[in-house]
């Protein structure tokens, strides 16, 4: 099969009912055929097409070099599941065949003695019926005596159906054509190598493993090429060797059908070389054009003996290439003023140029052009527009605390105004001052807030959020990390990858989890859990946004943890002024509040959280009585909570 011998684009318009109608007829043409004698009349052989025409059938004759034969083959095999006359005609001459049992399907030994050109190779697995997965033939019987059948996705291409085989759902994710105006002249290189020849291989890597660059230059090569994209990952590659190879087939007769090259993805993190082998072996496979991204390294893909490869370091999108990208065309005076306002969201949010010029449209008819308002909406709009799939893997919190509502000492508050610094001119001091190139390793932010439960940790996180105007994602490690070896890398690889455009703020609540003191490697599960420390830290450390790791028992997180991370913040339990104002802060404004002794209740002894929660049971209370919060119910919600604290009340007799 000549991977780039496919058949021009057809005109939507009208193509599927003529494709359906010339079917039909042919189906129509080979039960007239098989009612009568096998060398029929002539006036019942297949009628030529227009040529502005071409159906799906003949279509897939080229695209698998099919013979005369083989291609009745697939009609006789279509023919019996779309026409109840041919299906009866051949079960009632299969009912005849001594070889046909019970089944009323048509048999190779059906197709040889009645359909014209007959041979008995097209049955032999290097034949494209069955290289190609076109039928199937299953059975203990001999070959030529199994029943024929065509397959779903074979069977919906000749019929106009546009829909991926199904044992391929979950893992591809197919990409339509898309605007290709990223690195021009780079993309064209690409295009150029993918349009070489079937065995093509573009290699693509980037110097910290960054996916999105690569992604946009596969894209836009593949836009340039016009074909789409079947997107997958390496990690979902299945482990048996055969199962690699069943896939292989199927993804390339998925990308000849579909007019697609596939793109295969790997994480280069991950500290294991089983999804790197299990890549190289999908691609020793694969027949057709291919891109990589992280490519493995040359040795690996040395095997590859049989591929024309190219291989392509790829440098971050410039601001300046997508700014250029997201104004293309529009007047020179509203592209300078847009210029301005996209600069701060270009320069924090990874967002594709087709994105963008969406982005920029939407910014344009919600503002008016009002200069002054351009800004605060694009940086909306990317926010909103970089969060993907990130909310599917980790709870979103809404931040709306600013550090002038936190209850700390002042070092604390410094330390959290200089993280939410750092994340504000990280673009300058990264791109700028060009401490990126100068040293590429350890550039993303990490703080570890440690503390009592309830002593304000999160709230910090929520007011850095809200200074540097990011989403925060709280994520649970009690969810990402699993017992099956491998699969917390796989989650944590998900949840890094989603969110590396938008730069978000990740959470990660009660650290000592998976960070706790590593004792000496005593079987493979100890070394399997020091190897998803190492990958996450290797994560956290070359992620562009800032990872937040929480932890009520700093004394038992491993020390060599501790070296890793930027910033560690101790939030001390409030002494007696800090609970004062913590508990005055508690009482909106429109709250009818009683006279309530603050400096009494400071003098319990009680976290930030616990007061929060002390306050709002009494509103409650006092909700449920139809009166104002008094002391009284304000005392009674905090025996609830210290009955829930499993503590005895300061006072109370023992």
């Amino acid at each position: 099969m000549n991977m780039h011998d496919r058949p021009q684009a057809q005109p939507e318009i009208d193509w599927a009912s003529r494709n359906q109608q010339w079917l039909a007829a042919q189906v129509a043409a080979l039960r007239l055929r098989l009612s009568e004698s096998p060398s029929a009349n002539p006036e019942s052989a297949p009628q030529q097409c227009d040529n502005d025409f071409e159906p799906a059938l003949d279509a897939l004759t080229k695209l698998f070099g099919l013979s005369p034969f083989e291609r009745d083959i697939v009609l006789l095999a279509a023919g019996v599941e779309l026409d109840s006359a041919l299906r009866r005609l051949v079960g009632e001459a299969m009912a005849q065949a001594p070889e046909a049992g019970t089944s009323t399907q048509p048999t190779f030994n059906f197709a040889m003695q009645t359909l014209t050109e007959p041979h008995w190779d097209a049955l032999s697995p290097l034949r494209p019926l069955r290289r190609w997965r076109l039928i199937v033939c299953d059975g203990r019987e001999a070959p030529q005596r199994r029943p024929i059948q065509i397959d779903e996705r074979v069977l919906h291409y000749l019929t106009g159906v546009a829909a991926m085989d199904v044992r391929l759902i979950g893992l591809v994710r197919c990409e339509p054509i898309g605007p290709g105006d990223l690195d021009a002249p780079l993309a064209t290189t690409v295009a150029h190598a993918l349009g070489s020849g079937a065995a093509a291989l573009v290699a693509l890597d980037h110097a910290r493993g960054e996916i999105e660059p690569q992604c946009d230059l596969a894209r836009a090569a593949l836009a340039g090429f016009g074909a789409s994209g079947l997107w997958l990952h390496a990690r979902d590659l299945p482990h048996d060797p055969r199962e690699i190879a069943e896939t292989a087939c199927l993804l390339d007769r998925e990308a000849a059908l579909s007019d697609a090259i596939i793109a295969l993805e790997l994480d280069r993190t991950i500290e294991t070389t089983d999804a790197e082998a299990r890549a190289v072996t999908l691609l020793s496979h694969l027949m057709g054009p291919a891109i990589v991204l992280n490519a493995p390294d040359p040795v690996r893909l040395s095997r590859l003996r049989q591929r024309r490869m190219l291989r392509l370091q790829v440098a971050d999108a410039s601001v300046a290439a997508r700014q250029v990208a997201a104004l293309h065309g529009l007047p020179h005076e509203q592209a300078t003023v847009l210029a301005a306002a996209l600069r701060p969201a270009l320069r924090q949010f990874n967002v594709p140029a087709a994105e963008l010029r969406l982005v920029v449209t939407e910014a344009l008819a919600e503002t008016r052009g009002e200069p002054a308002q351009l800004g605060p909406a694009i940086w909306r709009l990317c926010r909103t527009g970089a969060r993907g799939g990130l909310d599917a893997l980790a709870q979103r919190i809404d931040s709306r605390v600013a550090f002038e509502d936190l209850v700390a000492p002042p070092v604390v508050i410094a330390q959290l105004r200089a993280i939410a610094g750092e994340l504000q001119h990280r673009p300058r001091v990264h791109g700028d001052w060009g401490f990126a190139a100068h040293n590429g390793r350890g550039l993303g932010a990490a703080a570890l807030f440690a503390g009592e439960s309830g002593t304000g940790k999160t709230y910090a996180a929520e007011a850095i959020a809200n200074a540097a105007r990011l989403d925060l994602y709280r994520v649970d490690l009690a969810s990402v990390v699993s017992k099956y070896i491998g699969e917390t890398e796989k989650n944590l690889s998900r949840l890094f990858e989603a969110a590396q455009t938008s730069g978000a703020i990740l959470l990660f609540d009660e650290a000592d989890a998976l960070f706790g003191k590593r004792s000496e490697v005593r079987d493979s599960h100890d070394r399997f859990a020091n190897i998803e420390i190492a990958y996450l830290l290797q994560r956290i450390e070359t992620y562009r946004g800032l990872a937040v790791l929480t932890t009520n028992m700093k004394s038992a997180l491993d020390r060599a943890f501790l070296r890793r991370i930027r910033y560690v913040i101790q939030f001390p339990f409030p002494d007696v002024a800090a609970r004062e104002k913590l508990w005055r802060m508690q009482f909106p404004a429109d709250a009818p509040l009683g006279e309530v002794d603050f400096a009494g209740l400071a003098r319990l002894q009680l976290t930030g959280g616990n007061i929060r929660a002390i306050a709002l049971n009494a509103a409650f209370l006092a909700a449920a009585d139809g009166g104002r919060i008094e002391q009284d119910a304000i005392n009674a919600a905090v025996r609830a909570e210290f009955s829930k604290l499993e503590r005895p009340m300061p006072g109370a007799a023992p």
